[in-house]
């Protein structure tokens, strides 16, 4: 059997998961404080979000690219439909 390891910090985990229970947790409070930012800065862009909470723009984009956050555009060029 092969042994899996979290994707984050390298500690022995469970077949089941990515990461461990801590990393986890991180990601879990992190995507939190991203969502709270968006929340009262709605047409912020991944680098204003990373600048403003800390958190990677690498985590931010992860989070667009696994479905958990959806980035809209309010700008000039928004079409109306």
């Amino acid at each position: 059997m092969t042994q899996l390891f979290c994707e984050q910090c390298g500690l022995p985990i469970p077949a089941a998961e990515s990461a461990c229970r801590s990393c986890t947790q991180e990601e879990l409070d992190e995507y939190r404080v991203v969502r709270e930012y968006l929340r009262m800065n709605p047409n912020s862009n991944a680098m204003q979000i990373a600048n403003a909470t800390g958190i990677s723009v690498s985590r931010i984009l992860r989070y667009i690219k696994n479905g958990s956050l959806t980035m809209v555009n309010d700008g000039p060029n928004r079409r109306n439909r």
